[in-house]
This record gives C-alpha cells, structure tokens and sequence, in this order.
C-alpha cells in the first residue's frame, strides 16, 4: 500500500505493517533506515505529496512577496520543523518562480504517465 509517514509510523514501530520504500527522491528524516523505491530498483521512480500557497492571478507582487516570506519564516522555525518531523513532511519554502517550475513539471511529468497509460476520464 502507499500511505503517507504519519498514518503508518505506530503500525511500522509496532512491527504491524513492513515497510519496503519510500516513495521521495530522498530518504524520509522519519526513517532514514528506509531505501527510497529508487534505490530499492526503480531507477528514476518518485512520487511524493507537496504543499503550495497560492494567491489569485494579478495578485500585487509586493504582496506575493510578503506573502511568501512570512510562509518561509513559518515552515523553517523550530515549532514548524518539529511538526513536520513527526508527520513524516520535509518543509521547504521556495521562491514563487520555483514553484512554478516545480508546479508545472509535475502536471508535464503526470500527463505523460496518464497518456502513456492510456487512462482515460470515464
């Protein structure tokens, strides 16, 4: 099954559930002992959950920036860290432009998974 950290660590600590992977291009802070399925031998393999804010088109710039600096101060303090450490989440804060890169690759890399599949909406 594929779950996320924070739904399966008390299974995995208690010997319940076995875990084989993690699903992110690097290894989990929460189980570092855990390969990634990459290195587990699905070269190129990674499929993780992300988090954006987002603001509505034709949003100021100046608030855009005030915006994501205020996020930025949040997700790297101490309090935000430790949260993230025992959900399993490993907290960035990129600049608006990489989360566009990072936004659109996405949507590039998973259409060509659905195309290739040939998954159509029903």
């Amino acid at each position: 099954m594929f779950t996320t950290v924070a739904s399966a660590a008390s299974l995995i600590e208690a010997g319940q559930l076995r875990a084989l992977a993690v699903t992110s291009p690097e290894r989990s802070p929460a189980f570092p002992q855990l390969p990634t399925v990459a290195e587990a031998g699905v070269p190129g393999y990674a499929a993780e959950s992300w988090y954006g804010l987002f603001a509505p088109a034709g949003t100021p710039v100046e608030i855009i920036d005030r915006l994501n600096k205020s996020a930025a101060t949040v997700v790297q303090s101490e309090a935000f860290r430790k949260l993230g450490v025992n959900e399993g989440l490993v907290m960035v804060a990129l600049p608006p432009a990489e989360l566009d890169r990072y936004v659109r690759g996405e949507e590039e890399r998973w259409r060509k998974v659905i195309e290739d599949a040939g998954i159509k909406a029903e």
